[in-house]
């Protein structure tokens, strides 16, 4: 199954705080950077960035949207706050489409951008429940992603992490062939052919996800 990682670009509900809060400060950014579990209201943390975080921060610590208000930090050019409020529409979404965040969401002039990493049919409901709510959006860019999981057997796997973390695939080479056997507990034919077809099955699935976007 092919995993894609992809640049989105949503238009935020005039419902939201997101919506509220970055249209009265639009030179501001303000990026999610963590939430805690919750389907209809959780607890978020969010980076202010703008010449004057102060003014933002205080208009949400006075809108009755934003509770539990609190300042994590505070700085010239930038402020982290907690509060708790309702889940934004996107994270609504990307948890209905079983996709993990990826934090930041940065929202900026009622516009937010975030990354999503996840297999072609999820991205696909994604976007389904995007249109069935509403959310207009963009893709800036989108890239096929080498699932490891389902191109190589746990053996596989395990050696190429080896050659990695032992340095076998630098420039020049930290450990030959040989030491890799050894610190694998393999033969060096054996970890030459599991090499071999471990790579093997990584470039075909690269050649064939490049081919699919040269068509596409």
């Amino acid at each position: 199954m092919r995993v894609s990682r992809a640049n989105l670009v949503v238009r935020l509900s005039d419902s939201e705080w997101a919506h509220d809060v970055s249209t009265r400060h639009p030179d501001a950014d303000f990026e999610l950077l963590a939430v805690e579990p919750g389907e209809m209201e959780c607890f978020q943390l969010v980076r202010v960035t703008a010449s004057d975080p102060t003014a933002a921060t205080e208009f949400m610590a006075s809108s009755p949207g934003f509770r539990s208000f609190s300042v994590v930090q505070s700085g010239e050019a930038a402020a982290v706050v907690r509060f708790r409020a309702e889940t934004p529409l996107v994270l609504f979404t990307l948890h209905r489409a079983n996709i993990p965040f990826e934090p930041p969401f940065t929202c900026r002039d009622g516009r937010g951008s975030l990354q999503v990493t996840a297999p072609d049919p999820a991205l696909s409901e994604l976007t389904g429940y995007f249109e069935q709510y509403g959310v207009a959006f963009e893709v800036e860019s989108l890239r096929q992603e080498i699932n490891v999981e389902s191109t190589l057997t746990p053996r596989q796997r395990e050696l190429i992490l080896t050659a990695v973390e032992k340095g076998y695939y630098d420039t020049p080479r930290d450990c030959t062939l040989t030491e890799l056997a050894e610190a694998a507990g393999v033969a060096k034919s054996t970890a030459s052919e599991t090499l071999h077809r471990a790579e093997g099955a990584i470039v075909r699935q690269f050649a064939g996800a490049a081919r699919s976007e040269s068509i596409e």
